[in-house]
């Protein structure tokens, strides 16, 4: 059996989240060494407390330590219109019935001891924002010696419309976005456009319900997740796609580029957003498009290992 590839995680769960950390856990790929909970999807306090439901649910073993409760420079604008109140869509976590507690060390602390103590550099997958890479890297700048690369889901490859599109991830906390990008490290960059490629539409949604008792709780989450742009012909899974990059690169086509911080503003908003351009020195491997057939069965794939896993924990 070949050996796992130790990450790190930042998320803010976020159905999507949910369902990325599902398939990073059941793909028998990875061992996660630290979940790092941001605020995004919701305040820290839900974020946290469905990061610790899922470890529970999963009966994954990792410590989770929690971030600031703000980005780095601005107050904090959550997105509960299209998570759902408490962030997980249709379910509700009963906070009250938790079993684990995060420990003690922040996410920024916790990350950088993580990163030290391993044998080899490092990958980072953060699919929510990334305050706590920034504030760890101001705080330790020689913690980008121990990064293998930072896989971040967020931006958009493509302007809409002609204009940039105010993408969550990136807009949420566009200043640590600058901070990880100037810092040097590796970036792989998993655009906003392959979460609309990789949806599941409402005959998935209605195969993953069907697979198991996990499936059904997912589908359940998805009764009130609201991406706007896939809207009612089902629910897309971006953040899936960040962990996809490093199980099956094969299914996958990459471009490099240059990435780079950028301001949009007009007389109605203004936000940060990730500007991509291929006339200056390539600073990031930008992943561009992805064979979806053989993504879902690979996801599906994963929903029907929960069972097994999980059965054989009981024993």
């Amino acid at each position: 059996m070949a050996r796992k590839t130790d990450i790190i995680v930042v998320t803010d769960p976020g159905v999507d989240d949910a369902i990325a950390l599902m398939y990073g856990i059941f793909s028998d790929e990875f061992n996660i060494k630290l979940l790092c909970v941001a605020g995004g999807n919701g305040p820290i306090e839900n974020a946290t407390n469905n990061a610790l439901f899922l470890m529970e649910l999963f009966k994954y073993d990792v410590p989770v330590a929690v971030g600031l409760d703000h980005p780095l420079k601005r107050e904090a604008v959550f997105a509960t219109k299209a998570q759902g109140k408490g962030g997980l869509g249709g379910y509700k976590v009963k906070a009250k019935k938790l079993q684990t507690k995060p420990i003690i060390a922040s996410a920024c602390d916790a990350m950088f001891e993580t990163l030290k103590k391993s044998r080899k550099k490092m990958s980072i997958i953060a699919i929510g924002p990334m305050t706590s890479v920034a504030e760890m890297l101001l705080k330790y700048p020689d913690s980008t010696k121990y990064i293998k690369e930072v896989i971040f889901m967020g931006g958009t490859k493509e302007k809409i419309y002609g204009r940039p599109y105010r993408e969550f991830n990136i807009s949420f906390d566009p200043e640590c976005v600058d901070v990880v990008i100037k810092s040097g490290v590796p970036l792989v960059m998993v655009p906003m456009e392959l979460g609309h490629f990789a949806y599941l539409n409402r005959d998935d949604i209605k195969h993953v319900k069907h697979i198991n008792k996990i499936g059904k709780l997912f589908a359940k989450m998805f009764t009130k997740y609201r991406d706007f742009h896939v809207g009612s012909h089902g629910a897309a899974v971006h953040d899936v796609c960040a962990f996809y990059y490093l199980t099956h690169p094969e299914n996958m086509k990459f471009e490099k580029g240059h990435v780079e911080l950028k301001y949009y503003k007009d007389e109605k908003e203004e936000f940060g957003y990730i500007d991509t351009c291929y006339d200056k020195e390539p600073n990031a491997t930008i992943c561009v498009d992805m064979d979806i057939l053989k993504f879902k069965y690979d996801l599906f794939d994963a929903f029907e290992e929960t069972e097994r896993v999980l059965e054989n924990k009981k024993k």
